[in-house]
């Protein structure tokens, strides 16, 4: 099976756009002032001109590249805030599954066990998310 394109193309391969050879912001053909930088889109005609329009439409595409790449990177991870938030909650359920652990068997009562251990399984499932999650 083929590989898709990362960036789509036209199908008549004839392009509406001209970029700002100032910030290099993709505008109309029809335009004749840039819509971000308010500058002049009249195009000098010569090597000049040809060269440093390539450039821009380059460093245009460039950029773009090296956004699209930076957004499927996963973040910094949890702030610290929020991961201490979660260890207390693990913590927590973990401690009042293991006291409810201990009150159930002093009472053999079967209910306290089932709630002590999903108590105490949740909490451990919580840490082990949180400890790993961080590891990545």
């Amino acid at each position: 099976m083929n590989k898709p394109e990362k960036e789509p193309t036209l199908l008549n391969r004839n392009q509406d756009v001209k970029l700002c050879l100032n910030c290099g912001f993709p505008n109309r053909s029809a335009d004749t002032t840039c819509m971000y930088c308010k500058t002049s889109l009249v195009e000098d005609s010569g090597l000049v001109a040809w060269a440093r329009h390539t450039f821009y439409v380059l460093k245009w595409r460039w950029q773009l590249n090296q956004r699209r790449e930076a957004s499927g990177r996963p973040g910094s991870g949890l702030p610290v805030l929020k991961g201490l938030g979660y260890f207390l909650v693990g913590v927590g359920f973990s401690g009042a599954g293991i006291y409810l652990f201990t009150g159930a068997i002093d009472e053999n009562s079967f209910t306290n066990f089932v709630i002590a251990l999903l108590l105490f399984l949740y909490g451990g499932f919580i840490l082990k998310t949180l400890l790993t999650a961080t590891r990545k």
